[in-house]
């Protein structure tokens, strides 16, 4: 676990360290089988409720204890919807469930800018506990009835024979979906029970080998303990979050793994051997802590990140790992190693089973029943809040850099920033519901290509006023998307019919370069092909550029025009310009302690607006029309959060569809002016 602990700190020449997981399920598969067999010997056949009796004394303490410490600390040190998230996690950890919940959240495009959960480490936990409610199971089918006699030593090898096959058989299964699914759902594939199972499963293999394994000499163990701790290492300073995982990658640590395991098979080791190593008397201690270790480390990272509201450098998260630690040995010593030494019967595990669930779901329900006040509380409508549209256009004012345009509630918002008036009550969307849409603003199922899928294509649909012969395709990522509501607005006060053709998390930059997936790649060649089909009379084209100048930035701008240039033919195009966002979540900063207009508006550089501007001017010389969006939420180079009593952002750079409503007749204003100027 040292490996996954200092990668969590950001230790720089372990980027893959995350294979410390991998490593654990091998050796866990290993120990667990080897400790099931050694039953399946002594008593001929394995008892499950005896083997869920010291699973339950192993795990639940300092899981269960662990659990208390995080949901409480968040509650005090986060904001309060943090601590819902925080809390609402605990439950599905409780019932070593979290792999599924942290799957359905990385498959979720919208929810990846959500910091991560201070539980997210648990969904190896869930992974292992997931096995085993099947192996200890299957392993007492194959081997009925095993009893080490000298008479049936014979058939004990067959049995063993035979259920080293089924745990071959098994394991390749897992290991094929495994590729599979990493190729098309990385994130179902890292966090599924189905694409790990061969790794405990290999460790399994090796508990079944072990009579053949202990005849390998000492020269050659020690061939094989060096080689496999060489392929662990390796696969933790040359793997990165962008090396796809688990699939044929995995395959580096959890052999390496293997090998190690096997060389340590026996009782006669060289000198040199790789047991003599792991055997030092610090590597000992720290290893009979490593289970409390890796489950306090990262809720102490993670809480302590928030909670100052920016990443911690290295030495910070080192120090916080020594602390971590010393919070693992107080609860091994005072916790985990007493129970577990206690929990010898069936009603001990029972009293550990209930005690444990029940102090972390009385936790849970206290919390989230006091976040419930707090966050109505916090939402309560303010008297004099009252909600307007925008004007519906910019208006020119004259700066000291030269005239401006801008909405006049965008210009009173950054003034109260610049006098530092507190955050306006009363706002909406509520805190909370950021991410909320009305229904009439939501597309039918289908009709939005998902980035998280290796489809490439949707249904092609068609909302606002279906039966017109006027079309608008809208077309882009998740940034043309946000701004349906205003399209749709626009659409029913006209009459046009919008054919959204939407991929999320296929960025601009990925339409035109080998960054990404390549069904990004094939969702723009689809995407332009339906538009010559569909013929329409304008094609909307947007997407997220962003601001910090950098090659994908650049490369974003030029996959932005690319897209327009090569719809032109097809009719009239206009690009809507992509904003500056926010430098902080729009919610940790409104929730925040400190918070005012000031503190929850961002004043972007110089050179975070060249991408936006360069777009622009393209544009104009292309003969492409150009909806200037700026103004619709930034002054001067500064953007707030809140305009008037509406929260304009969900995150960083996506706007909430209660904003996109209020400036819908400015956003139409804007586009019938870039429409007039697209030439086709």
């Amino acid at each position: 676990m040292l490996l996954v602990v200092l990668a969590h700190a950001g230790v720089g020449f372990l980027p893959g360290g995350f294979v410390g997981v991998d490593v654990f399920f091998v050796l866990s598969g290993f120990l667990i089988t080897g400790l099931l067999l050694a039953e399946a010997r002594a008593n001929g056949s394995v008892s499950l409720i005896d083997f869920y009796v010291r699973r339950a004394g192993r795990i639940l303490p300092a899981a269960a204890l662990t659990l208390l410490a995080t949901d409480i600390a968040a509650f005090f040190l986060l904001n309060f919807l943090r601590a819902r998230d925080v809390v609402q996690d605990s439950l599905y950890t409780a019932a070593f469930a979290a792999n599924f919940r942290f799957a359905a959240r990385g498959m979720d495009y919208f929810a990846q800018a959500e910091p991560p959960s201070p539980l997210l480490h648990y969904w190896s936990l869930a992974v292992e506990e997931q096995f085993y409610l099947v192996w200890p199971a299957l392993l007492s089918i194959v081997i009925f009835g095993l009893a080490l006699t000298r008479r049936r030593r014979r058939a004990e090898r067959r049995q063993l024979r035979r259920l080293l096959l089924v745990v071959a058989l098994l394991s390749a299964i897992s290991l094929g979906w495994s590729v599979h699914l990493t190729a098309t759902l990385p994130a179902a594939a890292y966090f599924s029970p189905l694409t790990r199972a061969w790794e405990l499963g290999l460790g399994a293999a090796l508990a079944v080998s072990v009579s053949t394994l202990v005849r390998v000499p000492p020269e050659g163990r020690l061939v094989m303990g060096w080689t496999g701790l060489l392929a662990i290492a390796v696969a933790a300073v040359l793997f990165s979050e962008r090396t796809p995982f688990p699939g044929f990658a995995a395959l580096l640590p959890t052999v390496g793994t293997a090998l190690a395991i096997a060389a340590g098979i026996g009782d006669r080791h060289s000198r040199l051997a790789v047991a003599r190593l792991l055997a030092l008397r610090p590597l000992c201690i720290v290893g009979d802590r490593s289970y409390a270790f890796y489950l306090w480390h990262w809720p102490v990272l993670i809480l302590a990140d928030q909670y100052v509201g920016y990443e911690l450098s290295v030495t910070l998260k080192l120090a916080l790992l020594g602390g971590a630690f010393l919070l693992s040995c107080v609860s091994y010593a005072l916790v985990e190693n007493p129970i577990r030494r206690q929990t010898r019967s069936r009603r001990a595990a029972g009293l550990v089973l209930g005690v444990s669930t029940a102090a972390v779901l009385g936790t849970a329900l206290l919390s989230l029943s006091a976040i419930a006040r707090e966050q109505e509380h916090f939402n309560a409508p303010a008297a004099s809040a009252s909600l307007v549209a925008s004007p519906p256009a910019l208006v020119s004012y004259r700066t000291q850099a030269g005239s401006m345009q801008a909405l006049p509630d965008v210009v009173a918002a950054v003034e109260a920033a610049r006098r530092g008036d507190p955050i306006p009550s009363g706002l909406d969307p509520p805190i909370g519901k950021l991410r909320s849409i009305l229904p009439e603003y939501v597309l039918p199922d289908g009709c939005i290509s998902r980035g998280e899928s290796s489809k490439s294509t949707s249904k092609v649909c068609r909302v606002g006023e279906t039966t017109s012969r006027k079309m608008i395709v809208l077309v882009g990522d998740s940034h043309a998307m946000m701004w349906l509501p205003a399209v749709l607005e626009m659409a029913w006060r006209d009459g046009w019919v919008v054919v959204p053709l939407l991929r999320t998390g296929c960025m601009p930059n990925r339409w035109i370069t080998n960054e990404g997936p390549a069904s990004c790649r094939a969702w723009y060649r689809w995407a332009i092909r339906e538009v010559r089909l569909l013929h329409p009379r304008i094609t909307l084209v947007g997407g997220s550029i962003g601001e910090r100048p950098s090659t994908a930035v650049r490369a974003a701008a030029d996959g932005t025009l690319a897209m327009a240039t090569a719809l032109k033919p097809y009719g009239a195009v206009v690009v809507i310009g992509d904003p500056e966002g926010l430098s902080e979540d729009p919610t940790d900063c409104v929730l925040s302690s400190h918070a005012s207009m000031a503190t929850c508006t961002t004043r972007w550089p110089p050179a975070t607006l060249r991408s936006y501007d360069r777009v622009a001017v393209s544009t104009r010389h292309r003969g492409i029309g150009f909806i200037a969006t700026r103004g619709f939420f930034c002054f001067q180079r500064q953007c707030p959060a809140v305009i008037g009593h509406t929260v304009a952002y969900w995150d960083n750079s996506h706007i909430t569809a209660a904003y996109a409503v209020q400036i819908a007749d400015a956003f139409r204003t804007a586009f019938l002016r870039a429409a007039a100027r697209a030439v086709h």
